[in-house]
């Protein structure tokens, strides 16, 4: 097969792709855009790659850059190229397979290219010609979901718990008031022409159509952090604006979500309700956010009228594997949620806390002296003697109480190894 000119090896093929892309990139000055997942992607498309340069017209350049690669990346495969500041370049890299006119391969993937972005520059030119305030009525033509009306009827409801959700996350009010700007365009890219044509941009053209238009960079920047994270280990919000956005969209569909019925079963989750929820976590615990996570529900739920103790319990489980994903022992994780499940933030602290403390010898000396009142006081272990004075009695009785009280709001100790 080698003598064929086919490479049976995957890293060896990821290797020439490398190598080949890397050397053409220098060559006119540029560096390779590489995404892992499209490198993966291709390397398994072909048996023996062959990296072509090929050229576009720098007229297109005026297009958004994100727009410009997302095409070429997800629609082509192909891998883009920037100087060393990052600026696009007119170039990008195509990978053939096998032998090859390069001649013939570049000028039909210039081709098809040019077409490509001839429709993004017509749907960028389309979109351009209006305010973006307007695309905010046309949400009413997108349906969230038959029980809780349109993206309109969603993004309203997350606007009127802004104030609520951003007290209750310590904001400021010029903060809240920037939130409350944000929220107000919140999403509305969804009726753009690019983000119909191409929805992956969700949140990347609100923020571009924002900044184009003269909004704030922390309004247009909240534009599109209400949509992170979108995926297991993408970025989180960094501003408070966006940090509210993304945390006042999430309790907004998991209510609602329930509220319609939307559970998901064991081996269905057609709305994502468990990436949503620990996206939800992730956002609180990661970003340092001490908010009550009932309480927050409840903001969400007073909009809609509904009950929230079913997604309590359910985001509560998202949090409990999250903390478990981050290495700690699932039986620390359980103690301190008995108790902390309703502050994530504060319950991954604690969690955190207790871990390294059970590495050592101090935790289990805890539980062991903490177990003995605790089982007499709850009946398990009676020891305490009948026939001295009652009032003696009921003292120590009080005292015991009182030690096997004295985690309460921490954790309960009750379920850690040793009890």
């Amino acid at each position: 097969m080698q003598q064929a000119g086919i490479s049976v090896d995957t890293e060896q093929r990821k290797k020439t792709i490398l190598e080949q892309s890397n050397n053409l990139a220098k060559g006119v000055g540029g560096c390779l855009v590489m995404q892992s997942s499209l490198l993966e992607e291709v390397v398994n498309l072909v048996e023996a790659p062959v990296p072509v340069l090929g050229k576009f017209s720098e007229s297109f350049l005026v297009l958004p850059k994100d727009l410009l690669v997302m095409v070429m990346q997800k629609h082509q495969k192909y891998f883009a190229l920037t100087d060393d500041k990052g600026t696009l370049l007119p170039y990008f890299i195509a990978v053939a397979n096998g032998a090859i006119n390069e001649s013939v391969v570049k000028k039909g993937n210039e081709a098809v290219l040019r077409a490509r972005y001839e429709d993004a520059k017509f749907f960028y030119e389309l979109d351009t010609s209006k305010r973006f305030s307007e695309f905010r009525g046309q949400l009413n033509g997108i349906l969230f979901h038959e029980k809780l009306g349109t993206m309109e009827d969603k993004m309203i409801r997350v606007e009127s718990t802004i104030n609520e959700l951003g007290l209750a996350l310590g904001l400021s009010e010029d903060k809240i008031q920037i939130t409350r700007e944000a929220a107000s365009l919140a999403m509305s890219d969804l009726s753009t022409a690019v983000v119909t044509e191409f929805t992956s941009l969700s949140g990347i053209m609100a923020r571009h159509y924002a900044l184009r238009e003269g909004y704030s960079e922390q309004v247009s920047e909240a534009l599109f952090e209400i949509t992170l994270p979108r995926f297991s280990g993408d970025i989180l919000p960094e501003t408070d604006a966006g940090t509210v956005l993304s945390i006042a969209d999430r309790l907004d569909s998991l209510v609602g979500l329930f509220g319609a019925g939307c559970q998901p079963s064991s081996t269905n989750d057609p709305f994502g309700l468990r990436r949503i929820s620990y996206g939800l976590v992730q956002v609180l615990v990661e970003k340092d956010r001490n908010l009550d996570l009932r309480h927050a529900l409840e903001v969400a739920a007073s909009v809609q009228s509904l009950k929230i103790d079913t997604v309590h319990q359910f985001v509560t489980r998202r949090l409990e594997q999250f903390l478990v994903d981050k290495g700690i022992n699932p039986e620390v994780v359980r103690a301190i949620l008995v108790e902390r499940a309703n502050w994530p933030g504060l319950a991954a602290k604690s969690a955190y806390k207790m871990e390294t403390l059970s590495r050592g010898e101090l935790l289990p000396k805890v539980v062991e002296a903490y177990s003995r009142p605790t089982r007499i006081v709850r009946g398990k272990d009676v020891d305490v003697d009948t026939q001295e004075d009652e009032r003696i009695r009921k003292n120590r009785l009080a005292l015991l109480r009182n030690i096997s009280e004295l985690p309460r709001g921490i954790a309960d100790l009750s379920v850690l190894p040793g009890f």
